[in-house]
């Protein structure tokens, strides 16, 4: 527990680190929190796909979690999907490069280890570059996956009750799925309130803090299935942990696992609706 506390302290002071840098100085600052995102949960993917890719693939992989934050951050939008598309083509490229040593299974796993996390976090840097739109979504964003996780604890630990999925995360419960949905409910709330008193407004409504609160569960919903993604693939790899660089909390993707799909679905909302 003591590891734990201490671990998730060190979260908190490197993530409003980053904040207060993205605010202050320069809002591309963030854009290395993420890469170091990519690059640790590079390194844990690879790692748990040893023998299932090539060292092709791997390389191309790497290349991808390299140069996508780079890229993304100095050229733009569609320099990105460029490069993305690209390595999307290298991957498939092992069956003519390394015919003797892939199988379509292994380019499967290598297509997978491009777009988690690497592929995925992208959807971050595009919710930092949405300038225009101000810090509401990122915010909303950690706020909304954090209060999740905790108020799925917090509950499920009280009541108990049901599992939510039994064969891929026997500690989740349906009590602790609908506090999550509660708590992020709450949070999202709580960020309408603090922008509001700002005059910062998503929409023109009397009824705003619903949106906000509607929000807030849905991340709810797409943050549990995130998580149970995640283990969903430690299960199929037989493995309890993606990695142990955090104490206590297991490896960077059991992290930012909710974080990841979350960012994915804020980017949709934003770009889209807002």
């Amino acid at each position: 527990m003591l590891k734990r506390s201490i671990t998730s302290v060190f979260i908190v002071v490197v993530m409003l680190g980053s904040f207060l840098l993205r605010e202050f100085v320069d809002y591309r600052l963030f854009n290395i929190l993420l890469y170091a995102f990519a690059l640790l949960g590079t390194f844990e993917i690879v790692r748990a796909f040893e023998g299932k890719i090539n060292l092709y693939l791997k390389c191309v992989v790497w290349a991808y979690a390299l140069t996508l934050t780079p890229v993304a951050t100095f050229l733009g939008e569609n320099a990105a999907m460029i490069l993305s598309f690209a390595v999307a083509v290298l991957t498939i490229s092992a069956l003519v490069v390394e015919f003797g040593h892939t199988t379509l299974e292994n380019v499967g796993y290598g297509l997978f280890a491009l777009f988690y996390p690497t592929g995925l976090l992208y959807a971050m840097i595009r919710i930092n570059a949405l300038a225009d739109k101000g810090f509401i979504p990122l915010v909303l964003l950690f706020v909304t996956t954090m209060l999740a996780d905790v108020g799925a604890y917090l509950v499920g630990s009280l009541i108990r009750g049901a599992k939510l999925s039994p064969e891929i995360s026997p500690k989740k419960t349906i009590s602790g799925f609908i506090g999550g949905l509660v708590f992020s409910a709450i949070g999202a709330v709580l960020v309408w309130l603090v922008f509001d008193a700002a005059k910062e407004a998503l929409v023109s409504s009397p009824v705003e803090w619903l949106v906000y609160a509607a929000f807030g569960i849905a991340c709810a919903v797409v943050s549990t299935f995130g998580d149970l993604v995640e283990g969903g693939v430690k299960r199929k790899l037989g493995i309890k942990d993606m990695g142990n660089l955090l104490p206590g909390h297991g490896g960077m993707l059991d992290r930012i696992d909710s974080t990841m799909f979350n960012a994915a679905f804020v980017c949709l909302i934003f770009t889209v609706v807002f």
